[in-house]
């Protein structure tokens, strides 16, 4: 066919060209007819096809047979679609031509939306052309009708994607047994469903293959455009059909039916037996009555429960259940501008401005009801203490114009006046009974405490002491910061927002499911206080615009389950700096939990309410499949603490650490269960039969030391090998050791019994082995495991002694690389930190804590210094600072977070296992003693400098910002002091520092004079005067 088209081209026809395009369908010949302009073409396919209709009548259907022989080829959704062009072309055909001008309008309109480039995700344009069709038939039938209504019409279709069922039987029917059976199983795909009308086994809709929610949500998107707005102001509104979903109603999750008689193939009943048809629907809420927070007496009916939505349909449930009504939102828009302009114009008392708060000022507002305030700065009030007793009038005043200007009513809105239980406000009721929503207005007359203020600007600390000055309780004068609270939400990304309205969503289900049970619902903390937590969880454990959806949700009702330890709060408008305000918050901070402070009113406390019902709730969604990922494993929360470490006092430090950072008890046992189990059998099976033997295995990292946090921590297995005779051997046969040390952990997973889940990943580098360790019941506690062979360089050391001096000599004249060989070391690391005071390893997790939240800021280039020179650091600040074993946490927070501000001058290292004795190291320590600062030695390894090539910068600003917050202030609101440090500062380097204890005795520092630092706003002795960047080194090295 291609040859005779390419002959017969040779006499063009005038005007056009002919153009193969690349040949992408394998039935079919593809080709181009174009203008000479090039402004029209035309895309063609030459379908060489089965005659399975053969000559049909006009109007006459084909034979059931027809079809049956159709099924039983076993083709392939929609693989003979040909064979059925006609049946296809006559079905659209005989349209009106006014239908057929809308099809062209939704088509252009899809063009529009679908980059030609992501155009293969979507739908193709026949299925909207067949749901333009099945909306005129639903809606409409006329010849003459509004195009506006009609496009309106199939762009709500297209949000309501996911209960679409539709199919015609004008070509097949249910007549057939074998028809029959295959139109049920079709019907229970995924929706979409929309069956082409000529060919059953193609489903046109396939809501397993096309992204309809991309599309959904450009729909979504036009209906505040012109062209859905009426010459008189009013939204355009789309038909109404048995058949089609009412303005504001959740879908038609049942089968959609063409023919009048037609009934649907299950024994003449519905094929999703139960659903009622969506034009029956009652209103999705009686009458709004008084709201809690905007939170609607009831849950609107068919919205599905969340426990039911997939994890990975949770962005759909939002868009198509969640997302409030645009037509309502403009209704509502429209009245509340007007209100405000009647009530700056006319009132009695004059305002100097106005703002929008609550929900819907916030961009936080669910579909059916929400909450809105409209706040009335006045003239009349100079402070805050003028608000009561004028308060009573000034409203009277507002409801009388409000009720004049009521009479000329928005379209489609009505005005209610509940009964008034809020001497502050006035209160009223905006509905539109035919969306079936509505929104709970307050109007609020208040003082203009904050003023006018631009754009990111932090109001003064004056405004707040005033407020504090005034003696107002608990968030009394909150609504006069409503636009600092409005800007706050407002700011956040659009999935954030779509976030919080799936956790008020959760909130309103547990408020319905549990009226008039106790706890009452009134006295549940306010849905605004859901909306701050959800705020705290991205900030704390996500950060980015894009997230996955179950994760977030997962993090929130995680944080609401540990709401008695909830602390949250932020200093964007008010902060500590000032003494009052940090007087404030410290009395704040004494107060019970959980505190979730107003981030534009210090004195309200948010987290106010019964919590237990939904901790309850929460736990009892875990199990559920909104949590659940396609592999059928749990959905994992961010991490996420319940308190800040920056905003906890300093007093109580202890009690976070102890809260927060100690890991599991039950864990660690069953954990070190497992490594013993598994050290034991790596001793006995490895290498059976070749004369390679394990020497030993030690246990290293954060749990052999004693210094795991809590969630994941990291433990090393080092296997130290016979086949290693000298340090530079360890790389020559890693390969194949981990080979054999794999195969063996794979043996004793398989033949021991364990009480940790015991996972080793996909093999993908064969130079590195690693496992992990997870608990069985606490998802977020689990230990990472690397097992590292290395060559036994220290022997049978016994403890306390020092290894020979040629260790080191060898190890020196070996490396090349800083702490190459640092896994020889093993035991020597281990041992100089699992011997320390209980409460230093406390400090030390504290400062690893400080530094993985350091970790999370965003960096430039380059990388931050290693976690295991911070707990270096922090030995070293506490052996300096006196070695008290039972000494003030908040002190030795604050003496490592200055030594990491003074990283310039840090110079230190021990000499407990390597000395100047023999000349090769003590050479080589004179020579890492004259690198830059900031030097620390691992007291293991002299070749492992942690100090340099490192964003000590980036840590030093992290660590000042910290110095400042309430971790290091004290009860009375001054500053934590640090210990007096001796100087490491460049060029002292005479003397030796001489540790009591014995647990260090030989450490010194590159630090002439070793005189005591003097940190900045402390009281200590004063500093040494200032010195040559790089001193000379001593004579002899003590």
């Amino acid at each position: 066919m291609r040859a005779l088209l390419g002959s017969w081209w040779q006499k063009p026809v005038p005007g056009l060209s002919l153009e193969f395009l690349k040949q992408n369908t394998p039935g079919a010949l593809q080709f181009r007819l174009a203008s000479t302009d090039l402004e029209n073409w035309m895309d063609v396919s030459l379908v060489p096809a089965f005659d399975a209709l053969g000559q049909l009548s006009s109007s006459v259907k084909p034979k059931p047979q027809v079809y049956a022989t159709l099924l039983e080829s076993g083709c392939q959704k929609g693989e003979h679609a040909a064979c059925f062009a006609e049946l296809r072309r006559n079905f659209v055909n005989t349209r009106p031509a006014k239908l057929k001008n809308l099809i062209l309008l939704v088509k252009h309109w899809y063009r529009q939306v679908c980059p030609k480039a992501g155009r293969n995700q979507m739908p193709p344009a026949y299925a909207l052309e067949l749901l333009t069709i099945f909306a005129w038939e639903q809606g409409c039938g006329k010849e003459a009708f509004s195009l506006a209504q009609g496009l309106r019409t199939v762009l709500g279709l297209i949000q309501q994607y996911q209960h679409l069922c539709v199919f015609w039987t004008t070509n097949y029917s249910c007549e057939d047994p074998a028809v029959k059976k295959f139109l049920q199983r079709q019907l229970e795909g995924p929706r979409p469903v929309i069956l082409d009308p000529a060919d059953p086994t193609w489903d046109v809709g396939d809501g397993a293959a096309w992204r309809w929610d991309l599309l959904a949500q450009e729909a979504e998107s036009c209906y505040d455009r012109p062209c859905f707005l009426q010459a008189a102001g009013g939204a355009v509104q789309p038909w109404e059909g048995p058949d089609l979903p009412r303005t504001g109603r959740s879908g038609v999750d049942h089968p959609i039916l063409r023919d009048p008689a037609q009934r649907t193939p299950t024994d003449g009943s519905s094929v999703d037996a139960g659903c009622s048809r969506a034009g029956d629907r009652r209103p999705l809420c009686p009458a709004p009555g008084p709201s809690v927070d905007g939170i609607a007496p009831c849950t609107p009916e068919g919205v599905p429960g969340l426990s039911q939505v997939p994890a990975k349909e949770l962005d759909r449930f939002i868009q198509d259940h969640l997302k409030p009504s645009p037509q309502f939102q403009k209704q509502v828009s429209k009245a509340v501008d007007g209100i405000l302009s009647c009530l700056r114009e006319n009132c009695v008392h004059k305002a100097s401005r106005v703002g929008k708060g609550g929900a819907f000022g916030r961009g936080t507002d669910l579909r059916g009801g929400c909450d809105a305030e409209l706040v009335i700065f006045l003239n009349c009030f100079e402070d805050y203490k003028d608000q009561g007793p004028r308060r009573a009038e000034i409203l009277a005043d507002m409801r009388d114009q409000l009720e004049s200007w009521w009479r000329d009513p928005v379209p489609g809105l009505t005005l209610n006046f509940p009964e008034q239980t809020m001497t502050e406000a006035l209160r009223f009721q905006l509905v539109s009974p035919a969306l079936a929503s509505w929104t709970d207005v307050s109007l609020l007359p208040v003082f203009d405490a904050v003023g006018q203020l631009s754009a990111g600007t932090k109001p003064d600390p004056q405004i707040y002491r005033t407020l504090l000055d005034s003696g107002c309780q608990d968030g009394e004068h909150r609504a006069c910061f409503a636009e600092l609270r409005r800007n706050f939400v407002n700011s956040r990304p659009a999935k954030l927002k779509n976030l919080i309205l799936l956790v008020k969503h959760w909130y309103r289900q547990v408020a319905a499911r549990n009226k008039g049970e106790q706890p009452a619902r009134a006295s549940l903390p306010p849905a605004y206080a859901l909306e701050l937590l959800t705020i705290f969880a991205w900030e704390q454990g996500c950060g980015k615009d894009r997230f996955n959806t179950a994760e977030g949700l997962r993090t929130v009702l995680g944080l609401v389950q540990q709401h008695q330890q909830l602390c949250v709060f932020w200093t964007v408008n008010y902060s500590s700096e000032d003494p009052a305000l940090r007087t404030h918050l410290l009395g704040q901070l004494r107060k019970p939990r959980p505190l979730i402070l107003d981030p534009a009113d210090p004195t309200w406390n948010v987290g106010l309410g019964s919590w237990e019902l939904l901790a309850q709730e929460a736990a009892a969604l875990e199990t559920q499949a909104c949590f659940m990922s396609a592999d059928g494993t749990p959905v994992q929360p961010w991490d996420v603490m319940p308190t800040l470490l920056y905003q906890t006092p300093a007093r109580d430090l202890d009690k976070f650490i102890s809260d927060f950072l100690q890991p599991n008890r039950q864990f660690l046992a069953q954990v070190n269960k497992a490594v013993d189990t598994i050290c034991s059998f790596l001793r006995e099976n490895c290498f059976q039969n070749s004369p390679i033997k394990v020497l030993k295995v030690v246990k290293r990292g954060s749990s052999a030391k004693g210094t795991a946090l809590r969630g994941r921590s990291d433990a090393d297995l080092v296997v130290f090998l016979s086949c290693f005779r000298q340090f530079a051997e360890q790389g020559s046969t890693r390969a194949e050791v981990i080979s054999e040390i794999r195969a063996q952990l794979e043996a004793c997973k398989r033949a021991r019994q364990f009480e940790v889940k015991f996972d080793i990943p996909k093999w993908e580098n064969p130079r590195v082995l690693s496992f992990s360790l997870t608990s069985q019941t606490m998802l977020d506690q689990s230990v990472d495991c690397d097992v590292l062979p290395a060559f036994d360089a220290l022997g049978q050391l016994a403890p306390g002694s020092r290894p020979p001096p040629q260790v080191y000599v060898d190890l020196i004249c070996s490396y090349n690389t800083p702490g190459e060989y640092s896994s020889c070391f093993t035991e020597l690391q281990r041992d100089f930190v699992i011997a320390r005071p209980t409460k230093l390893k406390s400090l030390i997790r504290l400062v690893k804590h400080w530094y993985r939240q350091c970790k999370k800021m965003p960096k430039g280039k380059g990388s931050l210094p290693p976690q295991h020179g911070l707990e270096l650091l922090t030995v070293y600040a506490w052996e300096q600072g006196g070695q008290d074993p039972q000494f003030s946490m908040a002190e030795g927070f604050r003496t490592v977070l200055e030594l990491v501000t003074q990283y310039r001058q840090l110079c230190v290292y021990w000499t407990v296992n390597y000395s100047r004795e023999d000349q090769t190291v003590r050479d080589f320590l004179e020579q890492q003693l004259r690198k830059p600062r900031p030097i620390i030695l691992d007291p293991a390894d002299p070749t492992g400098n942690l100090g340099p090539n490192a964003r000590w910068d980036l840590l030093a600003k992290e660590a000042q910002a910290c110095i400042s917050s309430l971790c290091c202030i004290g009860r009375d609101g001054t500053p934590i002091q640090p210990w007096p440090v001796r100087d490491t500062s460049p060029g002292a380097a005479e003397r030796q520092v001489e540790l009591r204890g014995g647990q260090s005795s030989g450490l010194r520092k590159s630090a002439e004079n070793a005189g005591q630092f003097r940190f900045p706003g402390s009281s200590q002795l004063p500093s040494s005067q200032p010195r040559d960047p790089l001193p000379p080194l001593p004579p002899a090295l003590p």
